[in-house]
């Protein structure tokens, strides 16, 4: 009981900061000086694996406190679309192109589509559903990726950061994000899709 109500402190330091300080950035939450230390004292014997875990369930919880602070917006993927927006050319569109009009969007994803990720044992699942966090100026996206495991009280969770620089291309941001990229995980079909996905939803003005 003491273990689980210590791994629960910083969540609970953590909904508190996002009260105070808002949802605009996770590092505004992440860095708040009492997050910050009940990081500290809870995780100070933890090994380097165990505290990329603790921040990515940091990540995770933010997430959905800013997804229910924000309207709680949601998109279900057809079928039609899921197969479309794999062979979606991307590479045509510059980052202004690439929008979330939400501040944070639920993407509910078909098995079809063939985006997996990997366990602790290597076997891989289909993802399920996508969590995309537009901060600031929409110039900087957090996207989380959930698959369910053959454990229904486990599921298997990766999360990644992409910022899109004025002026260049996507297909310019996914090459400097493919050489960043956790290896395991196909991050540019994840992306190709996504994108596909969001501009065929809200095209731009040129393209629609």
């Amino acid at each position: 009981m003491a273990l689980r109500i210590a791994r629960e402190m910083p969540l609970l330091a953590l909904e508190e900061a996002a009260w105070r300080v808002g949802y605009d950035w996770f590092w505004d939450v992440e860095h708040d000086q009492h997050v910050a230390a009940t990081q500290r004292a809870v995780l100070a014997d933890a090994s380097a694996r165990e505290l990329v875990a603790a921040r990515q369930v940091l990540l995770e919880r933010w997430m959905q406190l800013r997804w229910a602070a924000h309207g709680q917006h949601s998109m279900v993927v057809s079928e039609e679309l899921a197969r479309t927006a794999r062979t979606t050319e991307c590479l045509g569109y510059t980052c202004d192109d690439v929008t979330v009009r939400e501040r944070t969007l639920h993407v509910s994803v078909p098995g079809a589509v063939g985006i997996t990720l990997p366990d602790d044992r290597g076997r891989d699942w289909p993802v399920a559903d996508m969590l995309i966090a537009s901060e600031g100026d929409g110039r900087q996206w957090r996207v989380m990726l959930e698959a369910p495991s053959d454990n229904p009280r486990q599921q298997t969770i990766a999360a990644v950061m992409i910022r899109w620089p004025v002026g260049a291309t996507v297909g310019e941001a996914l090459d400097h994000f493919d050489r960043e990229g956790v290896p395991g995980i196909d991050w540019r079909g994840v992306w190709q899709w996504m994108l596909g996905v969001l501009l065929t939803r809200h095209p731009p003005p040129t393209q629609a």
